[in-house]
């Protein structure tokens, strides 16, 4: 289609038999939680409903499913930390239980929640139906950094923030399919804007309102990944910090030398895929990411993508060769691969505006 509108995917009850459209629905959402259905003996299970809509600086979700547990444990984590976003979610109907990252709250309708996928999820919901809009931590750390660590009610129950901020996301549910690409940076500063608006409009956070050293933090970590002696030394003399409080601001993500090899194996990871480094070797690629010995960027590589960097390397050049540009977003995929790609490369181009040529958007 070259009609120029939003990309989007759905999966729609009819289009696949039921057992088949529930594992399409598991592995689309897999890059945030594994999923679990959950039985009831007393009717069916609704079957499940999707459109996701791609909207460049973020994603947009109008689902409908049946009884489900969500989990995302620190394995999940360590798998998927490419798509630690933060999601925004209004509940039309149904509810959700919620332990995300030492933090318990029940979602339900009325209000708007957060849901931090930086954090681990234990999760129990009911039948429901879900409006979502997912943000990257990129993003939110250069727009909003106090909902960096939004986990639970982001506004009071009831109050005008929680209503205005409800009503927009029904807006955007009603006006997103007739959406075109040349709208897709209005719909991004529409964001932004409305949720800037209402978190300065003095209606306080339910969430506690992070004093914004985390983020800085991690920033500095994005900056310095080159930096062969990045570690707990250099962040405590840089920030004038006691290596206890660095402990305690990292603890929840793993611990800070766990959290910068992270971010190094995911810097090299990305680097290695790009075409303008395919001329390079790997590990002259690999010292750009702060990586001083070949056998220990191979080990740690291994161990967290289940792939050599020779292999990402090779899968990189084949997507070359056969003109398909990595994180990209097109060329034919199926419906679960283009919903898990759009996850993973949000935080890569927040601005960037989705390929028109799509031929998935429905």
């Amino acid at each position: 289609m070259t009609d120029g509108r939003l990309p989007s995917v759905s999966l729609l009850p009819g289009m696949l038999p039921n057992e088949e459209l529930f594992w399409h629905w598991r592995q689309g959402i897999a890059p945030y939680f594994e999923s679990v259905p959950l039985a009831d003996p007393r009717r069916p299970p609704l079957v499940p409903e999707i459109h996701l809509y791609n909207a460049g600086g973020f994603l947009f979700f109008d689902t409908k499913f049946s009884r489900q547990k969500f989990v995302r444990d620190a394995g999940w984590l360590r798998r998927n930390d490419d798509s630690d976003h933060v999601g925004l979610q209004l509940f039309l109907r149904g509810g959700n239980q919620v332990e995300n990252g030492g933090r318990d709250y029940y979602m339900g309708p009325g209000s708007v929640f957060a849901v931090n996928l930086g954090y681990e999820i234990d999760a129990s919901c009911t039948d429901a139906e879900v409006l979502s809009i997912i943000l990257s931590r990129d993003w939110l750390s250069e727009n909003l950094p106090a909902l960096l660590d939004a986990r639970g009610a982001v506004f009071p129950e009831g109050s005008m923030a929680a209503r205005l901020f409800g009503d927009f996301m029904l807006s955007l549910r009603r006006n997103l399919p007739t959406a075109t690409n040349a709208d897709a940076p209005l719909l991004s500063d529409a964001v932004l804007g409305m949720l800037r608006s209402l978190v300065a409009s003095g209606d306080p956070l339910s969430v506690e309102a992070r004093s914004g050293v985390l983020a800085v933090l991690q920033q500095y970590v994005e900056d310095n990944l080159s930096e062969p002696d990045l570690g707990v030394e250099t962040l405590c003399a840089r920030f004038r910090m006691s290596r206890a409080s660095l402990y305690r601001l990292f603890k929840d993500l793993g611990g800070v030398r766990d959290y910068i090899q992270r971010r190094r194996l995911l810097a090299c990871f990305k680097a290695l895929t790009t075409r303008a480094n395919m001329s390079r070797g790997i590990f002259e690629v690999a010292l750009d990411c702060g990586f001083s010995s070949p056998s220990h960027l191979a080990t740690r590589f291994r161990q967290h993508f289940g792939m050599s960097p020779s292999e990402v390397r090779e899968a990189a050049l084949s997507r070359h060769a056969d003109g398909e540009v990595v994180l990209s977003g097109q060329g034919g995929l199926s419906e679960v691969e283009l919903m898990r790609r759009w996850t993973r490369e949000l935080g890569a181009s927040a601005r960037a505006v989705p390929n028109a040529a799509d031929p998935r958007r429905s």
